[in-house]
């Protein structure tokens, strides 16, 4: 559908910068964040919420409470809960146990395990401790609630600028098991503004016909205008300026609201086949005072009703800012004008109006406060009273209110070619910019898969060629390019960049994508040892001295002893360390045939090769290595405003890398002489460079490299050509341990640490990356740290 490859859908890192950051204060988060701080501020002001029945603070709270107090139904949810977790309606009380309304029967012990799981933060928003709290138990209203499995079904109306721009109903499924959580199952129902009727159906990203086992669903939402009334007012007592109210409707008491969100997710603009981003940059500007105005406004601009009866009305639509012609007794005058409906009547500059001869010379006396006038806006005619006003301080001449724009539609989109002195503010336009551009790089860097272009697709028979016979050099083939090169060239050429802090970095990563498709291009021929010099340099003859001298140094290497771990067990001990950070997008996958033996991928998951084995000390480093550095930084990457942090700057891979030797170094009681592969792939590269496969190979073995780890260091610098006896090589890996020595030189001259965990970056970029406007401090940090 045309609606996915929408510009104006608003992505994730958008919508952190453009709006959470920029428009709610921390305060006002907090207040959304505490759910029973929000319950006792709104109903303090007049909205309505479930009634509150109690709390438990503390575990010593949870093991005195008298459960015997608590109502036949109610609800206990975690103060600082996120996603519908932790959240448990009760239906009734049956003998000294629950029913909930999925049906299950929960005991005394369960219920004092679930509040004592909320108590230490198990469903909170950052992993901290937590309150657990009762509220009343509301049963839907009868409109919807017979689309809904169990569960509670709500509405979000996404709020900015007092406006309401997007809502859908969200129903529970069995796949969500009764909660209204569309990452877990739920549907999500788009709504028409203007008429509170439902349109589009979503579950999963995808749009649906009908609700599974339900059938179609076209109704109109009950009590719609007081829910619209109540979103905005939610707005207005909160100060968040961007915001998702969800609110439900109960069977007797109406609209309630269940919880205000400071962080709304994006689902809403599936549901509504409608690109949120758009709608938000429509309104940006309009001055709007109170809610009924509000209302007024988003069922012009965004009901699908009212834009029907635009088409027969023939209403003009305008802009914030137009050229309005006036008319004089003698010809026309143009000017600007500001278009602002907040204001009941239409005034026009007293100096302006001295100067057009519409003020006569009697009225130089500053006395006269009116004046009739007639002006041309579009093609209508307007003829009116406008006050007469000081207007000094703005760079109108003339504003005009709502009295005389009954026969206009106002899209704040719309700019007027002809006003050469309005300009929209430098800071908006270069982030406007700044993400388009992100896009595309991004975009384009996604599709060049290097390290699948490089494994070569007959790797199991060749190897079992070379291991019978150790003078064979293996004959390569590799995956058919799976992109047009000369296209993705062009594409990234032509992409635009400034001299900013950013549009340094968007220039540096458009050379290395640059390289990286020449790299791709040149798999299997002459050419590919040059390309991949041109991308990750080559060692030169002091590092591989360096190297050499380690390796003598260490002169013991790992024989594998003790590795009585499989990749099943590998899987168990990873997975582990994903929940005990919170990752839970992040999932292990356990391949067939790979290079290494375990790496963190792009599409959060972590590979772990099907017959490697592990030692008890090679999984902590691995941790250390692969999650506590790779993907700790990826996941950093993702909160920052441009989608490049988590794909990558320009050559960020030789400071990841050699972070990630640092840190195992520093936490797994290692010397880097430990990291014996990455030290011998600096001498394999220089090698390889005038040698073929078996020399390297024998070469490594002289090191007293174990054979299986010789093998593989020898493949990893002679991947990518097709006949391994001619000389060449792929100079990539040797960037573990001159990285290393990079991360170390910082480290030594003052460099923080955790300013590499910024997103995925080099060393060198870090001082450029703080002079990126909306770069917000690493969330995800290694607990050592």
């Amino acid at each position: 559908m045309q609606f996915f490859n929408s510009k104006g859908i608003l992505g994730i890192n958008a919508r952190n910068l453009l709006y959470i950051k920029a428009y709610n204060p921390k305060k006002a988060i907090n207040l959304a964040d505490n759910k029973i701080k929000t319950k006792k501020f709104l109903s303090a002001r007049g909205i309505p919420v479930p009634k509150l029945i109690n709390s438990i603070a503390t575990r010593e709270e949870a093991e005195k409470f008298d459960y015997d107090s608590l109502p036949n139904s109610f609800v206990v949810k975690p103060n600082f809960g996120f996603g519908g977790e932790g959240i448990i309606p009760i239906l009734k009380k049956e003998g000294s146990s629950w029913l909930t309304v999925s049906g299950e029967v929960i005991d005394r012990e369960y219920m004092y395990d679930h509040i004592i799981d909320i108590l230490d933060g198990r469903f909170s928003i950052s992993n901290v401790s937590d309150t657990a709290f009762f509220e009343q138990l509301l049963l839907p209203d009868d409109t919807i609630g017979a689309y809904t499995y169990k569960g509670m079904p709500d509405i979000r109306v996404i709020v900015y600028n007092l406006i309401p721009v997007m809502a859908m109903l969200r129903l529970s499924t069995k796949d969500s098991n009764g909660k209204a959580n569309l990452h877990q199952g739920a549907i999500g129902v788009g709504i028409d503004i203007a008429s509170g009727k439902t349109t589009y159906i979503a579950q999963k990203n995808k749009i649906i016909d009908e609700i599974p086992g339900v059938g179609k669903l076209e109704i109109e939402i009950p009590y719609w205008d007081e829910i619209l009334e109540i979103a905005s007012k939610c707005q207005i007592a909160t100060n968040l300026g961007y915001l998702a109210v969800d609110i439900a409707i109960d069977k007797t008491s109406g609209p309630v609201v269940l919880e205000i969100n400071a962080r709304a997710g994006l689902g809403v603009q599936t549901a509504n086949l409608a690109p949120l981003r758009k709608r938000l940059e429509r309104i940006q500007g309009i001055k709007v005072t109170t809610p009924e105005k509000a209302i007024r406004i988003a069922k012009d601009m965004f009901g699908k009703v009212v834009e029907k009866e635009v088409v027969v009305s023939k209403k003009l639509i305008i802009g914030k800012e137009e050229i309005v012609e006036i008319l004089l007794k003698k010809g026309t005058k143009n000017t600007e004008a500001l278009i602002d409906p907040a204001a009941e009547r239409t005034v026009l500059d007293r100096t302006f109006a001295k100067r057009t001869g519409l003020l006569d010379s009697q009225d130089y006396d500053d006395e006269k406060s009116t004046l009739k006038l007639k002006f041309n806006l579009k093609s209508k005619r307007t003829q009116t009273i406008v006050d007469i006003e000081d207007l000094k301080d703005s760079k109108y001449n003339m504003l005009i209110g709502a009295r005389d724009l009954k026969e206009f539609l106002i899209d704040p989109s719309i700019t007027n070619e002809n006003q050469t002195r309005i300009q929209k503010p430098i800071i908006k336009k270069k982030i406007a910019n700044n993400f388009d551009i992100d896009q595309q790089i991004v975009n384009i860097d996604n599709k060049l898969k290097l390290l699948y272009h490089l494994r070569p697709i007959n790797l199991t028979e060749e190897r079992e060629k070379f291991f019978k016979d150790f003078k064979y050099n293996p004959q390569f083939t590799y995956p058919e390019v799976q992109f047009q090169p000369q296209t993705l060239k062009s594409k990234i050429e032509n992409i635009e960049t400034n001299n900013t802090p950013i549009g340094q970095i968007f220039s540096a990563k458009k050379d290395d994508i640059t390289k990286k498709i020449e790299l791709i291009e040149s798999v299997e021929t002459q050419d590919f040892t040059i390309k991949s010099k041109n991308l990750f340099g080559s060692p030169d003859d002091e590092l591989v001295r360096e190297c050499e001298t380690l390796l003598m140094e260490a002169s013991k290497f790992d024989k594998h002893k003790d590795e009585d771990i499989d990749a099943e067990g590998a899987k168990e001990m990873f997975e582990k360390v994903f929940t005990s950070y919170g990752l839970k997008g992040w999932a292990v996958k356990i391949k067939e045939e790979m290079v290494t033996d375990c790496i963190a991928g792009k599409n959060n998951r972590l590979f772990v090769r099907e017959k490697a084995t592990f030692s008890k000390n090679r999984i902590k480093g691995l941790i250390v290595h692969e999650i506590e550095t790779h993907i700790l930084t990826a996941e950093n990457g993702k909160n920052q405003p441009f989608e490049i942090f988590n794909r990558g700057l320009a050559n960020y891979l030789i400071t990841q890398e050699g972070l990630a030797m640092y840190n195992v170094t520093q936490q797994v009681n290692k010397s880097i002489k430990d990291s014996y592969k990455a030290i011998a792939l600096v001498i394999a590269a220089k090698k390889a460079l005038s040698s073929s496969f078996v020399e390297v190979f024998e070469k490594i073995l002289s090191l007293g490299i174990p054979m299986e780890d010789a093998f593989r260091v020898t493949l990893k610098v002679k991947r990518g050509m097709s006949d391994t006896s001619l000389p060449g090589a792929f100079t990539k890996d040797i960037i573990y341990y001159k990285g290393y020595k990079e991360v170390v030189d910082y480290v030594e001259n003052g460099g923080d640490i955790k300013d590499l965990y910024v997103g995925k970056l080099n060393v060198k970029d870090v001082e450029l990356v703080k002079q990126v406007g909306g770069i917000v401090p690493p969330k995800h940090l290694p607990k050592w740290l």
